[in-house]
């Protein structure tokens, strides 16, 4: 009877064992992180005034910093659920506030630029693929502004940060700060 005691115990031991060895995933590192830029192409132009010659829209890139994809959204919702509200109440309200209209639509939000992918396994693929997508947009055309993105509680430009980082001087640029 003894030896079934010992028996048992030591299998329940080993089934166990595997489970103990493994190193559990801490909670400030998923092990499956990906990273994500976003780009927002935009249409800006002065709030209550007719588009024309004189008064022209001005073509706008934004570019966001590398984040960590969130978990709670799955990514094909991303865009809608996550980005453009974030966009609107950060950057997009703040703006108009100052008597411009900046116009985009879900199909001028894309994650990781032109590219096929949805996300990178790595921040510093990531910032390459950023960096190498806006080289790309100086040559299209437009003023090229950078923000920040945080998926956390946001506090208008106060997070959002929007930048010129590019001028393109065949461009209008309204509202620059």
């Amino acid at each position: 009877m003894m030896i079934k005691r010992i028996a048992v115990v030591s299998a329940l031991v080993m089934c166990a064992l595997p489970f103990s060895l493994n190193h559990p995933v801490s909670a400030t590192h998923r092990a499956n992180t990906v990273y994500l830029y976003v780009e927002i192409e935009a249409k800006v132009y002065k709030k209550g005034v007719e588009i024309s010659s004189a008064n022209p829209s001005e073509r706008r890139w934004y570019f966001s910093n590398v984040v960590v994809q969130p978990e709670d959204v799955p990514s094909y919702s991303l865009v809608k659920q996550k980005i453009m509200p974030y966009f609107s109440r950060n950057v997009m309200d703040p703006f108009e506030a100052r008597g411009f209209s900046l116009d985009y639509g879900e199909q001028d939000v894309r994650v990781c630029g032109e590219n096929s992918r949805a996300n990178y396994e790595s921040k510093a693929e990531a910032d390459e693929s950023l960096a190498k997508e806006i080289e790309y947009r100086k040559g299209q055309s437009g003023n090229i502004y950078s923000f920040e993105l945080a998926w956390g509680p946001a506090k208008g430009e106060e997070t959002s940060k929007p930048k010129l980082i590019y001028r393109d001087k065949e461009q209008p640029n309204y509202g620059a700060k």
